[in-house]
């Protein structure tokens, strides 16, 4: 019998993915495109949207106060500090946080992987009309070599773009060694943490990143429209504020004609927040603390290599990371007879969502993903039409 001061057992796999209805009815292999918000997040941000709609102004402050421990929880979901958590509306706009707040000057350079996602390299581009070198590091097999990225940096280089889990191949590259290079070279480390932050951990003091740009709507299963940048201590000393509005000052309700900055990285936030979606971060980010975030990762690794065992049992080339500590939670599938649209198509006509991405599939599952969804996509491909 369990005491009433006893901590409650942890949820269960099947318990975890009756939270996500959309999975009732199909296969959703998808997380790395857009993943599925659960029931926790709907009513966050429909309490949110209720208190609005009855209090107007009145609720605001109840909201206010809600997202600094939101910050608190989502600091403490990447090994960071309240204090450098800025909210953000996605990827793009966390990292236009450096590319317009860096002094830039002409001769400067950027080394940037050449298959970026674009969120993490057309920012980059727009520096070349400021006379900023952009230096593309080649890519094979889906990655960047480390030795490469690093043989790129010289005295000039200001920034180093990476994603911490290429996109297009699912590579989850090490960024501690990225890290050690940019801090003695004095470089800013600016990792783009959408495909991996929700998915895998994160440790954003250990591995030296100096900002981590996350958009919600994927791996951290959170809504549209919301994110966040962390920032290290030397990248809040060196980017200055490029939007500056009445939330950027240490205080806003004092309505001073001369802003006084936050101190902190709420310097870079602007305008009116987004409660609604700050409310689903949360409630996101919460599930992941209590689901415990290594369990988390132990659980989307262990159904990423399933899936990908399943997948080459039904005949598919499958591209999976020889050493663990490099995999993600995306599987890269091609078939040696069949094109790719066309086994999207069948795929998706069976239930099973999945992204087409070059020349194969990309298959995401996460921790609600059960085994008969792998099923139901090996033996989709396995048996045609």
């Amino acid at each position: 019998m369990t005491s009433p001061d006893s901590e409650p057992p942890p949820l269960t796999w099947e318990q975890v993915r009756t939270l996500y209805p959309g999975t009732a009815d199909v296969s959703y292999l998808d997380a790395a495109a857009v993943g599925l918000i659960s029931s926790r997040v709907r009513e966050a941000m429909t309490g949110v949207l209720v208190a609005h709609e009855r209090g107007g102004i009145a609720a605001a402050p109840g909201w206010r106060v809600h997202a600094e421990s939101v910050r608190a929880s989502v600091a403490r979901l990447v090994d960071g500090r309240a204090e450098q958590i800025s909210f953000t509306q996605n990827t793009s706009t966390g990292l236009a946080t450096v590319t317009n707040g860096v002094d830039w000057r002409d001769g400067d350079n950027v080394v940037v992987p050449a298959g970026e996602f674009p969120s993490n390299f057309y920012p980059w581009l727009q520096l070349r009309r400021r006379g900023v070198e952009v230096r593309e590091v080649p890519m094979t097999g889906g990655l960047a070599a480390v030795d490469d990225v690093l043989t790129a940096l010289d005295d000039r280089t200001r920034v180093l773009a990476i994603s911490a889990v290429q996109y297009s191949s699912g590579h989850r590259y090490d960024l501690a060694a990225f890290g050690d290079a940019c801090q003695s070279s004095d470089v800013l480390l600016v990792v783009d943490g959408t495909q991996a932050v929700g998915a895998v951990t994160v440790d954003v003091e250990r591995l030296g990143i100096d900002v981590l740009a996350v958009s919600a709507h994927k791996w951290m299963l959170g809504p549209f429209g919301i994110g966040f940048i962390h920032l290290s201590r030397r990248a809040m000393q060196r980017l200055n504020p490029s939007t500056v509005g009445w939330l950027s000052v240490e205080d806003p309700f004092a309505f001073d004609h001369e802003p006084r900055l936050a101190e902190d990285a709420r310097r870079f936030e602007s305008g009116t927040e987004n409660s609604a979606g700050i409310a689903g971060l949360g409630a996101t980010v919460d599930l992941v603390h209590e689901l415990g975030r290594q369990r988390v990762e132990n659980r989307i690794l262990e159904r990423a290599e399933h899936l990908a065992a399943l997948l080459e049992e039904a005949g598919m080339d499958v591209h999976l990371p020889q050493e663990r500590d490099r995999r993600s939670g995306i599987v890269i599938a091609s078939s040696p007879t069949d094109a790719p649209h066309v086994l999207h198509e069948r795929l998706l006509s069976r239930g099973v969502r999945c992204s087409q991405r070059g020349n194969g599939l990309r298959f995401s599952p996460h921790y609600f993903t059960d085994d008969s969804d792998l099923h139901r996509a090996a033996h989709t491909l396995r048996h045609g039409s």
